[in-house]
């Protein structure tokens, strides 16, 4: 694999991801975080992009409420899902993913923010 090169999940996967939760989805919101992660401008640091792009999953499907339900646990499990299929792990607890979502939710953490959040808890498998 390219260092600059991520693998990104189907939008099927996703909403497979959320119909365990029970949930309905908006479609053109989802196929639109999708198209900006494939937008981003990636570096040589495949963990950055790889951070960058998993926070703009996490982020966008709680703030833009993709789902009728589910939004939290949906993010949260799509970013973890992303870097496993990116080669990378998200070494996060339990508590932890469920915190950072709720003050997503509840906008107590800004974009880079998060960012620099994941980064930092990054490891290659």
């Amino acid at each position: 694999m390219a260092t600059n090169e991520l693998f990104l999940p189907s939008i099927e996967e996703i909403i497979e991801i959320n119909r365990k939760f029970n949930g309905g989805v908006r479609r053109g919101d989802l196929e639109f975080i999708l198209s900006k992660i494939i937008s981003l401008k990636l570096g040589n640091d495949h963990k950055k992009n790889v951070a960058r792009s998993a926070a703009t999953l996490w982020y966008y499907i709680i703030q833009n409420h993709v789902f009728i339900d589910g939004n939290k646990r949906t993010a949260t499990e799509s970013a973890k899902h992303f870097c496993s299929i990116n080669s990378i792990e998200l070494d996060m607890p339990p508590n932890g993913l469920i915190y950072v979502s709720l003050k997503i939710a509840n906008n107590d953490i800004r974009f880079n923010e998060l960012e620099e959040l994941i980064y930092k808890r990054l490891r290659r498998r």
